[in-house]
């Protein structure tokens, strides 16, 4: 799962009273096994893009000019199903909403199966 800002949201403009609601939410859930992980990211002026073009790694600097959403931070649930992961989900978005900060995205995708390295 992962939050996307608007662009321009900064740390500084994180509502105080999201700060403070997270703090018992992810505890409980840690507590609970169903969060794995959880982090903010730096901005994209910090990042870098890469992408394959003509057979060769082209890499940009961040900012990205034609980016309108960035992914601010992002979620790792262990769920039994995807309805069970979409509650997690709409909780976590909720408490966003409540404490001000309701122009985001939620974005929640199952991790692919696979070896983990």
């Amino acid at each position: 799962m992962s939050i996307i800002p608007p662009a321009d949201l900064k740390s500084e403009d994180i509502p105080q009273g999201l700060m403070d609601a997270m703090g018992p939410w992810m505890e409980k859930n840690l507590a609970a096994g169903s969060l794995v992980s959880t982090g903010g990211l730096k901005p994209a002026s910090e990042g870098k893009r890469l992408m394959g073009q003509t057979g060769a790694v082209a890499l940009t600097d961040g900012p990205f000019a034609e980016a309108k959403e960035v992914i601010g931070g992002y979620a790792v649930f262990e769920a039994p199903d995807l309805q069970a992961a979409t509650a997690l989900a709409s909780e976590f978005m909720q408490l966003h909403i409540d404490n001000g900060l309701s122009n985001i995205v939620l974005e929640l995708r199952e991790i692919a199966g696979g070896a983990n390295y």
